[in-house]
């Protein structure tokens, strides 16, 4: 009687052992499978952000290639006491401020309208991915043709202050895009209206995973349409609403090609986001050790950003479905 029970153990770690050894197996085969995409990953990604990286470390001016001395942390030193770094940052908080807190609204706005049952939902919902298929050169340039200088837009505002003028009998100018102001708020307005249609379809795809019975028995509890949003909608909205402002986030402080086409920086250095100076530093001033340790600040500003949402957002708790 005692023999099976000595042999059982045996024969079970056998068992375990031909388990574990066809697991290695296939752990073995599942790395050959990816080891292809992996390669290319190390060479289209890693490879390049580690060179930046290395890069921003160095002194490297294309005015004088040959030169490329290693001064560890003297870039990132040089560009956070400059004027223009912190000139750049000020304009980048409020264009990216200002920019996530209008597209989540207006965005939940238009989700909320979409998610209602109507005639023509489904053309409306397709035609608001129009503005988020234009590419953002071409978003640029639109803009410009409505808030350049012989805009469509800028005309109009323009015959309307002449009119008021002479019914007023007061001298009131309008400069358009030429006034620090409006390019700046024109810029966040052209970036507002292509981001939108993303931040829609996150928000329209949560809003009809909400549960109807927790509607139905709030109307029958007599809670108002603003109870209802606030009890029942927004904190099943609360994690969709985390990915979008960090999404957006990220956009914002990305955001040049629409800088580039629709203000170039100006007028003066209005609009110098932190992306754009960048640009500047690398093309303009030939500086690419002190580009890269841009590059690298603004990945570090995103991603204390990012947490600081995470933590935020994540504390009240995750959604039950």
């Amino acid at each position: 009687m005692n023999k099976p029970k000595q042999s059982e153990p045996i024969e079970a770690r056998k068992t375990t052992a031909r388990l574990t050894s066809k697991e290695r197996g296939d752990r073995a085969f599942a790395y050959l499978l990816n080891a292809p995409a992996i390669a290319l990953i190390l060479a289209l990604i890693a490879y390049p952000v580690g060179v930046s990286l290395w890069m921003s470390l160095h002194r490297y001016n294309l005015r004088r290639p040959e030169q490329f001395d290693f001064i560890g942390l003297g870039n990132y030193i040089n560009i956070l006491t400059s004027y223009d770094f912190w000139h750049s940052l000020q304009i980048s908080l409020y264009f990216t401020a200002l920019s996530v807190v209008l597209g989540i609204v207006i965005s939940l706005g238009i989700a909320l309208l979409f998610n209602e049952e109507f005639a023509g939902r489904g053309v409306v919902r397709s035609l608001l991915l129009i503005p988020w298929a234009v590419p953002g050169v071409v978003n640029g340039l639109m803009w410009v043709g409505l808030l350049g200088a012989h805009g469509a837009f800028n005309e109009m505002m323009g015959d309307c202050v002449n009119l008021f003028n002479r019914l007023t009998g007061l001298e009131i100018s309008y400069f358009g895009m030429a006034s620090p102001v409006v390019a700046l708020n024109a810029a966040i307005a052209a970036h507002v209206w292509k981001s939108v249609p993303f931040a829609c379809i996150i928000f329209l795809a949560s809003l009809q995973a909400i549960p109807a019975e927790q509607y139905r028995a709030a109307r029958v509890d007599g809670a108002s349409v603003w109870n209802r949003f606030r009890h029942i909608t927004l904190p099943w909205l609360l994690h969709p609403i985390m990915v979008v402002a960090i999404f957006e986030t990220m956009n914002g402080f990305r955001a040049f090609d629409l800088i580039y086409t629709l203000t170039a920086g100006g007028p003066g250095d209005a609009t110098y986001v932190i992306a754009w100076q960048t640009y500047k530093e690398a093309f303009a001033r030939l500086n690419f050790g002190g580009a890269n340790a841009y590059s690298y600040l603004i990945t570090l500003i995103t991603m204390g950003l990012a947490i600081v949402y995470i933590r935020l957002l994540y504390r009240r708790g995750a959604v039950q479905g």
